[in-house]
């Protein structure tokens, strides 16, 4: 091969090359914002206990291994293709009455929505069964219809104080889900998370009757 083909070999490798990488920069990357890490984000062997508010029964959850990675979004009618951040928090199954599985935190698209954070919380129960619990960044009190699984997401209130079991919490969000698809009765759940600590309580109300869970006692690490 002479010296001249070879130049024209390189030439058009680096010309390929270079597209490739612009290609993967017109393409946004998004990262999960460190505020939203405060409220959602927590490390291996953290433990919450939550008590039955009406039995007074005790449930611990407790995060068994936390797994990062990458997501995709498609390009489609609402938004451009982008990647972000995705982190999966799995909880210990064993004595784990809640049926809570896994929390998903993933980093959203800051060019929607009007909160200071666009992120995502996500709670997976057995079943198959998975909802938008905490997602600071739609605007308050409008109901967002998310789809059949993920049920009817509302932003309730940002509450600067709040007293819960003898404890005093700032800056808690507290936040509704209704899901009236794929269930023969509609479900309504509200959530309170704090920064530092969490989910602090929720409730699951249904055929008007309501089971509500609060934190009574945590042993948490944050990085």
């Amino acid at each position: 091969m002479n010296k001249s083909i070879k130049l024209l070999l390189l030439l058009f490798a680096g010309i390929f090359l270079s597209s490739c990488n612009n290609n993967k920069d017109i393409n946004p990357y998004y990262k999960i914002s460190e505020q939203f890490k405060q409220y959602c984000l927590f490390q291996k062997q953290s433990k919450w206990t939550y008590q039955n508010d009406t039995t007074k029964s005790l449930y611990n959850l407790t995060i068994s291994n936390v797994n990062p990675y990458i997501g995709f979004h498609a390009n489609n009618k609402v938004s451009g293709a982008y990647s972000y951040d995705v982190i999966d928090m799995q909880f210990d199954t064993i004595n784990n009455n809640l049926h809570i599985l896994k929390g998903t935190i993933n980093a959203g698209n800051p060019t929607s929505g009007s909160g200071k954070m666009h992120d995502l919380y996500w709670l997976f129960f057995s079943e198959q069964n998975y909802l938008l619990a905490f997602a600071p960044g739609f605007p308050m009190g409008v109901e967002q219809r998310l789809g059949a699984k993920p049920g009817l997401y509302t932003n309730i209130k940002e509450l600067a104080d709040f007293t819960l079991n003898g404890k005093n919490y700032t800056n808690v969000y507290h936040t509704q889900v209704r899901k009236t698809e794929g269930t023969p009765d509609t479900v309504t759940y509200e959530f309170y998370f704090a920064p530092h600590f969490g989910l602090i309580k929720w409730t699951r109300q249904v055929n008007g009757k309501t089971a509500s869970y609060s934190l009574k006692q945590s042993n948490l690490i944050q990085k």
